[in-house]
């Protein structure tokens, strides 16, 4: 590995490449994708639709297959030598780009972690707000760059290059490196680096460079504040996919909030619906002619379009009738939604159509005991 000690006199780079190294805020990783390709990404946590979630900027022709330009799953390093993996990419390209801004933005991709750091562990961010970011553009003509490379492992000094920020539209940056020694650090495999300003003594994420000039006179890079946009407008479609997907496959989760019903020997609790690899049998309490359970979905981005009842193995109840009501969770009232089959040969799911939050009372025939062994909301 090399080290080179810079050759400037003591002062920004070396204070915010200081202040870098021992942030935890500041999270740049070294990345190689599936073919061997190396490159740098961002490692952060979203405060967006799902709040902590770990999630990588990266440059997208760093990880993507060089036969189908596909985007896929890349290994990651962090500073401290722990790997992770990451998930299928997800582009940040805009359809129909209009602008030369907008066609910048098919070199930017965002993957979630997969392995090597969990949920919440993500402490650094996007960047400041674009007002903000603005500030930080007229003030820090000079900022620092942390190469990753085990090659040029180390610091180096940027200067904002006067005429460069609008050539493409504003989102493209272009940076000069001010001492003719740093160019040794502008070697392939920069691309993901990070361009580093300092807001209130903390680092902050400037630009992310994507390209060096063949003439290596400085680097190319993606302004922060427009990474942040592109992330905000992939993550809401992105949660709202896999929110569909799980849906589909596992069901929409819920919890149970009580039954009222009288549990025969043997049974499972309510609970075990959920998973579907148990029995609940229960018979009606009292006077009453029905099992009544009351459940609840609490994430706002969660729809339930139908009810299943299920029955597997041994754990049957032929056909029955069940109801149900629905209400905001706090409020007193129950609505009634409709009335629908358990069992019968060819039924369909229930159809209900609800978004969360939502409690959902669920009251089943019984005039004979019930027994079921899941319940599915998809």
């Amino acid at each position: 590995m090399k080290m080179r000690a810079p050759s400037r006199p003591i002062g920004i780079a070396l204070g915010l490449a200081a202040l870098l190294l021992s942030d935890a805020r500041a999270e740049p990783v070294s990345v190689r994708s599936r073919n061997g390709e190396i490159g740098q990404a961002w490692l952060f946590g979203s405060a967006g639709i799902n709040p902590g979630e770990c999630w990588l900027a990266v440059p997208a022709h760093v990880v993507a297959s060089p036969e189908t330009k596909e985007l896929q799953p890349f290994f990651f390093t962090d500073r401290n030598a722990v790997g992770g993996e990451s998930a299928r990419p997800v582009s940040g390209a805009i359809d129909a780009p209009k602008t030369p801004m907008e066609e910048r933005a098919a070199d930017l991709a965002f993957a979630r972690v997969a392995s090597g750091r969990k949920d919440g562990a993500c402490l650094s961010r996007l960047g400041p707000p674009t007002f903000v970011y603005n500030n930080l553009l007229a003030s820090a003509p000079r900022m620092n760059v942390f190469s990753m490379l085990r090659t040029s492992y180390g610091n180096f000094e940027v200067a904002l290059k006067r005429g460069g920020v609008d050539e493409y539209g504003g989102a493209i940056l272009q940076f000069q490196v001010p001492d003719t020694a740093d160019k040794s650090f502008l070697q392939k495999g920069l691309s993901g680096a990070i361009v580093m300003s300092e807001r209130s003594g903390s680092p902050v994420p400037f630009a992310m460079i994507t390209r060096v000039p063949a003439d290596q006179s400085g680097v190319m890079a993606i302004r922060f504040d427009y990474i942040r946009e592109r992330f905000a407008a992939i993550d809401s479609s992105d949660s709202a996919k896999r929110r569909g997907n799980r849906a589909a496959a596992d069901g929409v989760p819920y919890t149970v909030l009580g039954y009222i019903a009288l549990l025969l020997k043997g049974s499972d609790g309510p609970s075990a619906l959920q998973s579907g690899s148990g029995c609940f049998r229960a018979a009606a309490d009292g006077g009453r002619g029905d099992v009544e359970l009351t459940i609840e979905l609490a994430d706002t981005l969660d729809r339930v379009e139908t009810i299943e009842f299920q029955h597997q193995g041994n754990c049957t109840g032929g056909t029955r009738t069940f109801w149900v009501d629905e209400r905001r969770p706090g409020d007193s009232a129950w609505n009634y939604v409709g009335k629908c089959q358990i069992g019968s040969a060819g039924a369909s799911p229930c159809r209900v159509s609800l978004a969360g939050p939502r409690q959902l009372r669920l009251r089943i025939e019984a005039k004979e005991p019930v027994s079921l062994s899941g319940l599915k909301l998809r």
